[in-house]
């Protein structure tokens, strides 16, 4: 006997279109809309819903990081890059945004040298920067670092290695 599998109908007609201007990220994201759903939700279910949120904004933040370091290095060859922690920051431990070590495909490690204004690229490395340095935080805010770890992010692989503290990477 062949078991069938039914599935629910898609909506037809109005009801699709309703549910189709319904649900898109302009609702989404328009307070005024979005307010009277979130009232008829209890406490326990905006905290769920806020959760979820939260985890898939997060989930986002290393591959736009990474993105952004190898628009940085670009065309440098550098296979990974290392940061280390900054214990002086306004919300505690992050991962400097100043101090960063490139490792190069032949083996060496040596400090990255910001560019300055006046220099050649330098205002489409000013947007990128900026964009690396509040992503950084980002990521150090989601899961903050131990001082004196270091953090390896893996320009080939795109893997996130952090280390323990005070180890030699």
């Amino acid at each position: 006997m062949n078991p069938t599998v039914t599935t629910p109908a898609r909506p037809r007609g109005r009801l699709r279109n309703a549910l189709a201007r319904l649900w898109h990220r302009p609702f989404l994201t328009d307070k005024d809309r979005l307010v009277p759903v979130l009232q008829t939700m209890n406490r326990e279910e905006l905290y769920t819903l806020a959760g979820w949120c939260e985890t898939e904004a997060n989930s986002r933040i290393e591959g736009e990081l990474l993105d952004v370091l190898r628009a940085l290095v670009a065309p440098e060859p550098v296979t990974r890059i290392e940061f280390v922690t900054d214990p002086n920051h306004d919300d505690g431990v992050y991962w400097d945004d100043e101090s960063i070590y490139l490792h190069r495909a032949d083996g060496t490690v040596e400090p990255f040298d910001f560019p300055e204004a006046g220099d050649a690229g330098y205002e489409e490395f000013a947007t990128a920067d900026e964009r690396f340095r509040d992503l950084l935080a980002d990521y150090s805010r989601q899961d903050p670092p131990v001082h004196g770890a270091h953090l390896i992010v893996d320009l080939v692989s795109g893997d996130f290695t952090e280390s323990g503290r005070y180890c030699l990477v």
